[in-house]
């Protein structure tokens, strides 16, 4: 059949169609190096662009950490701050109720060692009660003013702070 191709076709086309079959494998395998290279470059590239993401993303989160110790410390000066408030206004109204208790405080009426005074004085006025005490009051101990005192002096520290979040 080489003879007959031979004999019908001339002479440079033969040759073109002997050639040819070689230069597509050429031409296939310049294209496969062209883009194993393209593909080469494109994993450099993204094993780069990987690489400064891991740089950013540890400098983010180091200026992340500091940003979060510079508020905890900003926290902390505040609280400190607050609770040295508090103690100072506990203090003074720990100080101000002793005052009080001191200026206000009921003795009971001693007892008297007579029962024919004491069963006077019971059916009298009432016992151990003065005739001139001030109008009907409420008697608490010293314990508890000063608990109310502490408990005051919270709810209004915890107030205060309540209106410096949202004024």
């Amino acid at each position: 059949m080489t003879g007959l191709l031979g004999a019908l076709v001339p002479s440079p086309v033969s040759l073109a169609l002997k050639a040819a079959p070689y230069a597509a494998l050429a031409v296939v395998s310049a294209l496969a190096w062209h883009f194993d290279a393209r593909a080469v470059a494109n994993a450099d590239a993204v094993r780069v662009q990987a690489e400064q993401f891991k740089a950013a993303q540890a400098a983010a989160t180091v200026i992340a950490q500091q940003a979060l110790a510079h508020e905890q410390s900003i926290y902390q000066a505040k609280a400190v701050e607050a609770d040295s408030a508090y103690q100072t206004q506990l203090a003074a109204a720990q100080s101000a109720a002793d005052r009080y208790i001191a200026t206000h405080r009921v003795q009971p009426a001693a007892v008297a060692r007579d029962p024919v005074t004491a069963v006077g004085s019971a059916q009298g006025s009432g016992a151990g009660v003065p005739a001139n005490a001030a109008a009907p009051g409420v008697v608490v101990s010293a314990d508890d003013v000063q608990r109310c005192t502490d408990a005051t002096t919270y709810a209004l520290k915890a107030y205060d702070w309540a209106n410096s979040i949202n004024p």
